[in-house]
């Protein structure tokens, strides 16, 4: 499943469980979909619209294959888009009796359109009238270089090359929501009472107030979001129909990231690349020691970069470091530390576990 954010009507039409929901509806569908609909006011027209011509259907026909339903929503939709009537299109079918199903379903939609364009423009359905939102901006980064945008609420984006951003021209009372496409850095304001919600095509993310980057250019493999202060959670676009019942998805706090692997489209969490000091020790950039307790030293390594430091204090109760640390990478200090009191360390997920024999 894509993100239902970005559908139109007609990839409604053609989407499994939109149908079943329409024509079949489950507890599992309504819930879903109602809380969808309630996420995401903006897209109440385009569901609506699509619910009007899959209710058509409902009308007794002989059975109709996806693959047939899908050709014939494709030649209805090619239909209304030209304006004609129905009968003056020829549709291609291999099969009598294909055509007869088919055609069913062409009739079915058109009328429905029919009723739906020459709707009293003085009634519109009581959901569109209470929740059609007046409209999104969209802003497009059309320039070499990265762009700046500035949110209702305060937050800032800064927009990669060639990403795009839609956004409500104000926020509702219960929450910020916003859809891009493409690569952009996230500064968002402080808002317990409502959380900023960062939609893509394959991964959502959730936050009260943080920053952080997003990576969903559609030309890259893997989807990520990079967390540099704050934290958030993250879970696939695909989820969104489990969200009720796994609200918490990923949770990353600074220097943590997640990729959605293409395999298996997994959420895999790690440590970023290069690690930045997200809390310096005494708003000093150097991490000054004379024969300081190893343990100690970890204890602040952690503390400033806000990465967990595993490792058993009784075996380096007697190892101690003379160092100055300053402009060194997290790499790079903890390799000149280890190799101190002769240990070593391996990263596991968003851990370093150190190794040690002690000190003598």
């Amino acid at each position: 499943m894509f993100n239902y954010a970005f559908y139109t009507a007609e990839e409604f039409l053609k989407d499994e469980w939109f149908r079943e929901w329409v024509l079949s509806p489950s507890p599992q569908s309504e819930d879903f979909w109602n809380e969808w609909l309630r996420l995401n006011p903006e897209k109440q027209a385009t569901v609506d619209q699509a619910r009007a011509w899959l209710r058509v259907l409902e009308m007794p026909h002989q059975q109709v294959s996806k693959a047939e339903m899908d050709e014939a929503i494709d030649e209805t939709w090619s239909l209304i888009q030209q304006r004609q009537a129905p009968a003056g299109r020829v549709m291609s079918l291999r099969a009598w009796s294909r055509v007869a199903a088919a055609a069913m379903v062409v009739l079915g939609l058109s009328w429905a359109w029919f009723l739906y364009e020459n709707r009293s423009p003085s009634q519109p359905s009581t959901s569109q009238a209470a929740t059609q939102p007046q409209g999104l901006i969209t802003i497009t980064n059309n320039e070499p270089k990265a762009r700046l945008v500035q949110l209702p609420d305060g937050s800032r984006i800064t927009l990669e090359p060639l990403a795009s951003v839609n956004y409500p021209k104000e926020f509702g009372e219960a929450e910020r929501r916003i859809y891009l496409k493409g690569n952009a850095f996230f500064e968002v304001a402080h808002n317990p009472a409502k959380p900023f919600w960062v939609l893509t095509e394959k991964l959502v993310t959730r936050v009260l107030g943080t920053s952080f980057w997003i990576e969903a250019d559609a030309g890259r493999p893997e989807s990520r979001v990079i967390v540099k202060t704050g934290k958030v959670s993250v879970f696939r676009t695909a989820d969104l129909r489990q969200q009720a019942s796994n609200k918490e998805g990923v949770v990353l706090t600074p220097n943590q990231q997640v990729r959605l692997l293409t395999e298996g489209q997994r959420l895999a969490k790690s440590l970023v690349e290069e690690p930045v000091v997200v809390q310096p020790m005494d708003d000093s950039p150097e991490f000054n020691y004379v024969e300081a307790p190893a343990s100690q030293i970890f204890r602040d390594l952690s503390q400033a970069y806000g990465i967990e430091l595993v490792y058993d204090e009784q075996v380096l109760k007697h190892c101690q470091i003379t160092a100055t640390l300053g402009s060194e990478t997290f790499a790079e200090k903890l390799d000149l530390l280890c190799r101190s009191i002769h240990s070593s360390y391996e990263i596991i997920e968003t851990q370093v576990v150190i190794y040690s024999k002690g000190c003598k």
